[in-house]
């Protein structure tokens, strides 16, 4: 069921999510340049808000996870098994009532993420292979739920780049066989 990011905020209005949602930002909010990434960050930021400010926050857990690595430096080299199993480090927030506080260390990759699904809603595994360990000792469901923290948007500064710099980005991208 593959529907626009708009629907997500259509249903979080009317209470309607489903049990799991998983929200892509168009591209022109996602953060790749030459998009700006203070704009990407407030489109994320939004949608969080909604839901903190929803009936729905009380039972939700928001896997914030983002698809690049985001640079060439890590002081950690990077693990790798193989072509499928991890590699860079990529940042991962997870929000919820029933957040642990803190840092986790462990080792995850995204599998770990529909891991968790599985494992909540007591789904067979959708692969044949081993998933590492989930994100379940990020929570305690035991604990007294965190309040919301709605955050303000960032004033993004005028965008350095216009239509046509885009564009030619855009443009080079398709030519390297790259979009």
């Amino acid at each position: 069921n593959v529907v626009p990011p708009t629907q997500f905020d259509t249903d979080v209005k009317v209470g309607t999510l489903p049990s799991v949602s998983w929200l892509i930002p168009p591209f022109s909010t996602s953060e790749h340049p030459p998009d700006s990434e203070c704009q990407g960050e407030n489109w994320t930021v939004d949608r969080i808000n909604e839901v903190m400010s929803s009936p729905d926050w009380a039972s939700t857990a928001i896997i914030l996870a983002w698809d690049d690595f985001g640079g060439f430096y890590d002081n950690v080299a990077p693990p790798h098994k193989n072509s499928y199993m991890l590699g860079p480090r990529v940042p991962m927030l997870v929000i919820s009532p029933y957040t642990r506080p803190g840092i986790y260390n462990g080792t995850l990759d995204f599998r770990s993420i529909l891991g968790f699904v599985e494992n909540q809603f007591n789904l067979p595994h959708l692969a044949h292979f081993v998933r590492p360990a989930g994100i379940a000792p990020m929570f305690d469901f035991s604990q007294k739920p965190l309040a919301p923290l709605v955050l303000p948007d960032l004033q993004c500064p005028a965008a350095a780049r216009g239509a046509k710099a885009r564009q030619a980005f855009r443009n080079a991208l398709r030519r390297d066989g790259m979009w």
